[in-house]
């Protein structure tokens, strides 16, 4: 072939694959203005996702009730109730007297803070323990060399341990008073006498008894107090009033007086220690050679800490809760010291105000009256999410109608056993809550009905897009999905998107909104440019 024939076989080629070319694009043009892609409205496909749902069973009921105990180191000024009264949910029950609970509220914030400050501590231990390699096993122990027989060892008389010098004072409290000690409070007068803060086992020297009668002219007055928790603040449990006047005799100096018993404490004698004989020599006893220990802790051993760790953890949560729901209730008083009622209902089995209940049995009892409770449970994991106030839904079981009804009561304590289901996490603990049902029409007392939670969720999450997987794909790690732009043709819109729930629905958090139209992305039809029609 001559170099004049290769040049036209290669412009013959370049004509053919020009027209080749144009061909495709003839054809995908075609495609583009004859096929159609079927698009739908996100707010028809958007899926509704409850991520905290619960459900649980219960029976309606009219016997529920509000038990009001009285809080301790607190005083009842007033009874707004009487028995047989009927109250509504806010209507004041009793009053405290609030001249302390400044006071107290700090001192329990205290304690809510040091017990959650110790399980953070305990939690941190426990997170380094389960990051904690364990170690080989350590040899096995060895064998212990027999003992030959030795002497007998006369046995020699307990010596009584010699106890280290008393300090005078814990805290703002004596231990014991001499004629130095300084009063805590008062003037020394016979209606101000001075004030003397004791402990328990405090006792009064001869001297300072001596010492309050030596000014004959202007006698001094003291009073020797035990207060609760050893502060002047405590409830009073027993006071020992002496006076210069009060013709005690005079005392031996070093004499000792129980303030609890106002009575005499004897000293006690040394034991005489007998002579002792000559302890005999003992053998010598070759002590073996020990293997090297590892460092660190075996897998037996570290399984064992942290079952003791997570132990320690669970009792300092059932403290914290206990500890915040004091707090709780003493916030609810600390305005103006009255306990309202939290439901509807009659007064019942009030006790009086001068003769408080001894046997753990609460002041007064609201038992409700009107509507219908039920008892429902709470997954943990919504604590935080849902409080009274709640509105629940109950289905009932024989007629098949629905009752909302408001939660009332959340205990701060789960349940082992609970008749509750739902999404999520299996392994969480249960809380049962109360909720009351006002418009009980066709509902009877009894009855079982199912417990729903539909509009437990935020308004973000209630308002929010989800959904199916399928509709979205990735290009090179970004999500995109097929919508139809404003010429009526498939675009790609890229779009941010967020959890994903079921392992088939994905949240869409930026990119789309409910009025935008999308299309399956799979298929000949399901490429940009190609013309849309919208289905049900």
């Amino acid at each position: 072939m001559t170099k004049k024939a290769i040049i036209i076989t290669l412009v013959s080629l370049g004509v053919a694959g020009a027209g080749i070319f144009g061909g495709i694009k003839a054809y995908q043009n075609y495609q583009k203005n004859n096929l159609t892609a079927e698009v739908q409205l996100v707010s028809n496909i958007s899926s509704y996702v409850g991520e905290n749902g619960m459900s649980s069973s219960g029976i309606v009921t009219n016997d529920f009730s509000q038990d009001v105990y009285i809080l301790d180191e607190k005083t009842i000024t007033e009874v707004f109730v009487e028995e047989g009264q009927s109250v509504k949910a806010g209507d004041p029950l009793i009053s405290y007297d609030m001249t302390m609970s400044h006071l107290e509220l700090e001192m329990k914030e205290l304690d809510v803070s040091a017990n959650s400050n110790r399980m953070e501590a305990a939690k941190r231990q426990l997170e380094k323990l389960k990051n904690t390699k364990p170690v080989a096993p350590r040899p096995d122990p060895v064998q212990e060399p027999e003992i030959p027989d030795v002497p007998v060892i006369p046995e020699v008389p307990e010596i009584p341990d010699v106890p280290a010098p008393e300090p005078q004072k814990n805290g703002d409290a004596y231990n014991y008073i001499d004629r130095g000690a300084k009063p805590n409070a008062g003037k020394g007068t016979e209606e101000d006498p001075y004030v003397y803060l004791c402990m328990p086992e405090c006792y009064v020297l001869g001297d300072f008894i001596n010492s309050l009668k030596e000014n004959k002219k202007k006698p001094i007055y003291v009073s020797l107090e035990i207060h609760k928790d050893n502060v002047l603040t405590g409830r009073l449990l027993t006071a020992w009033e002496i006076g210069g006047d009060h013709g005690f005799p005079h005392m031996a100096e070093d004499s000792r007086w129980l303030v609890r018993t106002r009575s005499q404490l004897l000293q006690e004698e040394e034991p005489e220690l007998p002579e002792t004989e000559e302890e005999p020599e003992l053998p010598e006893i070759e002590e073996p050679e020990l293997p090297e220990q590892p460092e660190g802790y075996t897998a037996e051993e570290l399984a064992k800490l942290i079952k003791e760790k997570e132990q320690e953890i669970r009792d300092l949560d059932l403290q914290q809760r206990k500890e915040e729901l004091e707090l709780a209730q003493m916030k609810k008083i600390s305005d103006d010291g009255v306990v309202k009622a939290e439901i509807n209902g009659v007064v019942k089995n009030l006790a009086e105000k001068d003769n408080l209940p001894t046997d753990g049995s609460p002041f007064l009892t609201v038992a409700g009256s009107e509507g219908l409770y039920v008892s429902g449970y709470l997954s943990e994991l919504q604590l935080e999410d849902i409080k009274a106030g709640q509105i629940v839904y109950a289905n009932s079981w024989e007629s098949g109608r629905s009752f909302e009804a408001t939660i009332t009561e959340i205990s701060k304590y789960p349940e082992d056993t609970y008749n509750a289901w739902g999404d999520g996490n299996p392994n969480v603990s249960y809380y049962p809550y109360t909720a009351y049902i006002e418009d009980t029409e066709g509902l009877q007392n009894g009855e079982y009905v199912d417990l729903t939670m539909n509009a437990m969720m935020g308004a973000e999450q209630a308002n929010g897009i989800y959904i199916e997987k399928a509709y979205v794909r990735d290009e090179d790690g970004r999500k995109y999905v097929l919508k139809a732009g404003e010429d009526n043709r498939l675009t790609k819109q890229y779009v941010k998107t967020g959890k994903t729930y079921w392992g088939y629905t994905v949240e869409i958090v930026e990119g789309l909104t409910m009025e935008d139209r999308i299309a399956f992305p799979y298929g000949k039809t399901a490429k940009e440019g190609i013309k849309v029609k919208e289905t049900e």
